[in-house]
């Protein structure tokens, strides 16, 4: 059995309404259980994200998300999460990224509007 494209929808729509979302950038994919190397230091910042409203069981970034510009060598963004606080807190979800990126000092990892997707699968 599996949810209707409906009942994804109105499950994502809770999961919208249930917190304030920040994005974290991790040097390699984080596990389930909240396990991986999140990037710290080098005016890294976790980043709020805002979604838009659910549609064929995926909900995306509303806006643009920029992280700040890195004052020091982050290692390379390999994925990401989403947690219910600025720091610490609890991971929600989690997800590699499309592609690789290593970021040096002077670099800026933006995510395009629309350019994280979640989903009920």
């Amino acid at each position: 059995m599996s949810l209707t494209n409906y009942g994804e929808n109105a499950v994502l729509g809770l999961v919208k309404g249930a917190a304030t979302f920040w994005l974290a950038l991790f040097t390699a994919v984080p596990g389930e259980d909240g396990t991986g190397a999140e990037v710290s230091g080098g005016g890294y910042a976790r980043q709020r994200v805002s979604f838009g409203t659910a549609s064929g069981g995926a909900m995306k970034n509303a806006q643009a998300i920029e992280f700040p510009t890195a004052t020091a060598d982050w290692g390379t963004a390999e994925g990401w999460a989403l947690f219910d606080a600025q720091s610490g807190g609890n991971m929600w979800w989690c997800g590699a990224v499309d592609v690789p990126k290593a970021l040096h000092a002077g670099d800026i990892y933006r995510v395009a509007a629309g350019g994280l997707s979640l989903h009920m699968d």
